[in-house]
């Protein structure tokens, strides 16, 4: 899918109801991809576009008392620094990262790159502040089919499908690149970055879970756009009863993991 950039700002708001779900899908990637890494006690680490910090909390965790964190965003209201942990209210469309080259062991970014119109150029600043032989976790949010395997009504999967899809489609609208997460490996690759490696992961929700209310955030945020669509107040309406129905299956976002490694 290929929009039209129309907005070159961030889409959704650092609120509880959108980090909180995030976190939950997503650290278990995060961190399992961290893990195989070896960070050690006394590695400088860094999380771009931080949210509500759970990332960063770990990485606390894995470069203890003797190590450091730095985590920066646009807002930083749910983050508080700590003897490890910097804090930089940073916005990273022309803001430079607050670190100088080559001095970060590791540096993870979750969904933030493909919602920036300087995207390649703080990648290559990223890149720029590892050291010989650091590590970069980047993940994505990528473009895919929806699909909705059970619903309580025979029309349901289709306002399902059609909500979804106007929320990627107004993102999309508005400057966020949904090919982002697959455009990275070669990137990295082409920068001069070694090991690299992306997994894919989607999976199916149930309403309740914290995907579903993640769909309904994203709906909820952008739901001044999606009624200038074809879509309706009682769509929407019922897009966010559905969102919390147990019964309901669906589809979910699906997500671009890549790790990869600066050479020494």
């Amino acid at each position: 899918m290929t929009r039209t950039t129309t907005s070159q700002r961030y889409q959704f708001r650092n609120t509880p109801t959108q980090l909180h779900p995030l976190q939950e899908m997503l650290d278990p990637i995060t961190l399992a991809e961290l893990a195989r890494l070896g960070i050690s006690a006394g590695q400088h680490a860094m999380d771009v576009g931080a949210g509500a910090g759970s990332i960063a909390a770990h990485l606390c965790e894995l470069v203890a008392r003797t190590g450091k964190v730095t985590a920066v965003d646009l807002d930083t209201t749910l983050l508080a620094p700590t003897a490890v942990l910097d804090v930089y209210q940073r916005d990273l469309r022309t803001d430079p990262l607050p670190t100088p080259p080559e001095t970060v062991d590791v540096i993870t970014a979750r969904c933030v790159l493909e919602h920036l119109p300087n995207r390649e150029r703080l990648l290559g600043q990223m890149i720029t502040a590892l050291r010989p032989g650091g590590r970069l976790v980047l993940g994505d949010i990528v473009y895919a089919r929806t699909t909705v395997p059970h619903a309580p009504t025979t029309s349901d999967p289709d306002l399902i499908v059609r909500v979804v899809h106007g929320v990627l489609d107004t993102l999309a609208d508005r400057g966020v690149d949904l090919h982002w997460g697959e455009k990275t490996p070669a990137l990295l690759l082409d920068a001069g970055l070694e090991q690299v490696h992306t997994r894919w992961v989607a999976q199916t929700w149930n309403g309740g879970s914290p995907g579903c209310r993640l769909y309904a955030d994203n709906a909820r945020q952008l739901r001044e756009h999606l009624l200038k669509t074809d879509l309706t107040t009682a769509d929407l309406d019922r897009f966010g009863e559905l969102m919390t129905d147990p019964t309901v299956v669906v589809r979910g976002y699906e997500y671009a993991s890549t790790t990869a490694r600066k050479p020494h």
